[in-house]
């Protein structure tokens, strides 16, 4: 038997044998990346029993785990919307007097727009007029209601792509606002909630064993939203003190922040709602600005994802059928348009894909101007004119599909026959593909602690699955962001050149301490802490004496020493890197014995990074 002292109470004759343990209980180190999400799911259900699991602690390793339990991403209804205006009649110019100088009206400002396509509209298929317009792939719908985006999904797939491992994933809500195993896609997606989000946090506080927070939907949040949450995130980071909160900027998805200008007041409104937090900043790191992965293809989306709207259902079937009449209806030596058998099969299916309303058509003659459509063979119209608009009408022979194969079928016909199809999916999916920065850096934090450890800074890394940041900072840019007057560091995601995109930055929001300016810092701290803590949890009641002291600062010393050898201490020789101390009269009183106080003084030398190195050269001639 193993023990600590002889046994001398024998009662029976005969030999025993005690064992003396050689070496003190040892310190084993905890789990220094472990990262707790939370958001909104399609579903969360236990595959083993089938039942629900929303606000609840799931332990994953994997993004097949969390296909079994949470289901797939959200799928995202996106609009195109017609930003230029449709043609006015030109009024005959009145007479000026000679005495009022002629003013010239500025041509109109377009915004920002995706992609550029001939439409062709009129008042009747007589009167038809073909222009190029101006087209946004956007989220708001003609009425001015948002699609609800969620951002767990891509984030933890960017936290495997990046180096994730074990992790916890607490879902507060399916994407239509309901605690239900049954995905309800007919109905109306709810939106992000600071509420859904508080109560997942709450669940977070009783998790053990976690060491980063992370809510990627947090940026959708509006600004006091965003206050709340940001705030609840790093004080109960302090409180536990085994955790450090990863945040993204406010509205970090928002197309009208990625510039240089705009991610400078998005920063300035980010300070001001991590006031309240002043206490708990160096539980906290900032990262921007938001970055265009490549997780996505087009092969994850197909036409549904453009009928956010019936107006974007309208405007994609005008520019098929617009392109169809380019490329399949025969051009006659007179300008006027004939229909082929080839136009009326792909019309059809572009009205099968964006069906619109039938509107009553005059019957056009057998060939019509360039700027009419072009009648079919048989002499039925295959298009009409809604909303001003030039469309395929509804044919029985092509009905709508309805199943996942009629879908792919119809898609991949389309995708053959009008290329500009393709072009919008394209565009599309490099919507879908920007995210936050939280998850990609959870991952990141991860694949530093286990190729390097965690008192490297995780910075300097090139990201796995981004293209490019949103927002393309130079060195005088980021000065700004790192060293903040008040401290509040925010670490950007930079691109360089034959690297992609880099991490450059490791501060935490306590950028004007000493002591937690650095990410590793403060990482460093909770490991040591959680690991002593952890192992003295097996001395609670034991004898306030000399031998129990001495145990306690030999199990100490030697993971210590352990740590120093692997490079997380700095110190010529173990004695320069720490120091453990506990007793009496170094670290007690007799007083503290009496009272059951057993006090232990640790002092560790902590490596912080070469953030700023600096080359210094000098010119010499020979001979001088």
């Amino acid at each position: 038997m193993a023990a600590n002292t002889l046994q001398k109470n024998r009662k029976t004759p005969g030999v025993y044998v005690t064992e003396f343990s050689a070496f003190p209980p040892s310190v084993v180190g905890v789990e220094t990346a472990v990262p707790i999400f939370i958001g909104y799911t399609e579903t969360a259900m236990d595959p083993s029993s089938k039942k629900q699991v929303y606000l609840q602690a799931i332990q994953l390793n994997s993004m097949a785990d969390y296909y079994s339990y949470f289901g797939k991403g959200y799928d995202t209804q996106y609009v195109v919307s017609d930003l230029t205006p449709p043609p006015t009649p030109t009024p005959s110019p009145s007479p000026t007097p000679t005495t009022t100088p002629a003013t010239t009206t500025p041509a109109p400002v377009l915004p920002a727009y995706d992609f550029e396509a001939s439409m062709s509209y009129g008042s009747s298929v007589d009167d038809q007029t073909i222009m190029t317009g101006q087209y946004l792939v956007g989220t708001t719908s003609v009425g001015g209601t948002i699609v609800p985006r969620f951002n767990l999904y891509l984030s933890m797939q960017l936290f495997f792509a990046n180096g994730g491992g074990s992790c916890f994933v607490i879902s507060v809500n399916n994407y239509w606002g309901k605690q239900s195993v049954d995905p309800t896609p007919d109905a109306t997606a709810t939106t992000v909630s600071a509420a859904d989000l508080m109560a997942g946090l709450t669940v977070a506080n009783d998790t053990r064993g976690a060491t980063m927070l992370v809510i990627p939907d947090a940026c959708l949040l509006s600004t006091t939203d965003y206050s709340s949450i940001a705030v609840a995130m790093m004080k109960q980071a302090s409180e536990l003190q085994d955790r450090v909160a990863i945040l993204d900027l406010p509205g970090a998805l928002d197309p009208a922040t990625w510039s240089k200008t705009a991610m400078k007041a998005q920063a300035d409104a980010f300070y001001d709602a991590i006031a309240p937090a002043q206490p708990y900043f160096s539980y906290g790191a900032a990262y921007g600005p938001a970055v265009e992965s490549s997780v996505l293809g087009t092969g994850d989306v197909d036409y549904t994802n453009l009928q956010g709207s019936d107006s974007s259902t309208l405007a994609m079937n005008n520019l098929l059928t617009t392109q169809a009449q380019s490329l399949y209806a025969t051009k006659n030596p007179d300008g006027t348009y004939t229909a082929t058998d080839t136009f009326n099969k792909v019309t059809m299916r572009i009205a099968a894909a964006f069906p619109v309303a039938a509107v009553p058509t005059p019957t056009p003659s057998a060939s019509t101007s360039e700027s009419s459509p072009p009648p079919t063979s048989g002499g039925s119209p295959r298009t009409g004119v809604s909303g001003g608009l030039l469309v395929s009408l509804p044919d029985s022979t092509v009905p709508t599909p309805t199943t996942p194969d009629g879908i792919s079928s119809l898609e991949q016909y389309l995708l053959n026959a009008t290329p500009l199809l393709g072009q919008v999916l394209e565009i599309l999916v490099g919507k879908l593909n920007v995210a936050p920065a939280s998850g990609i850096m959870a991952g990141i934090w991860t694949q530093n602690d286990a190729n390097r450890g965690v008192w490297n800074a995780p910075a300097n890394l090139s990201l796995n699955e981004v293209i490019a940041p949103k927002v393309l900072l130079t060195d005088a840019d980021q000065g700004d962001y790192n060293v903040p007057l008040n401290g509040n560091a925010i670490d950007i995601l930079r691109a360089m050149v034959n690297r992609g995109t880099v991490v450059w930055g490791a501060r935490t929001l306590d950028g004007n301490s000493l002591d937690y300016r650095y990410i590793q810092v403060r990482r460093t701290l909770i490991y040591i802490e959680q690991s002593i803590k952890n192992t003295l949890a097996g001395f609670v009641f034991a004898a306030n004496d000399a031998g129990t002291w001495a145990t306690v600062t030999a199990s100490i010393s030697n993971f210590l020493t352990q740590f120093w050898q692997a490079g997380g201490l700095m110190g010529a020789k173990a004695s320069e890197a720490f120091t453990v101390q506990c007793g009496v009269p170094t670290t007690m009183t007799g007083l503290d014995v009496l009272n059951g106080y057993m006090i232990v003084n640790v002092t560790v030398q902590l490596i912080h990074p070469a953030e700023f190195i600096e080359l210094t050269f000098t010119q010499t001639m020979q001979g001088v």
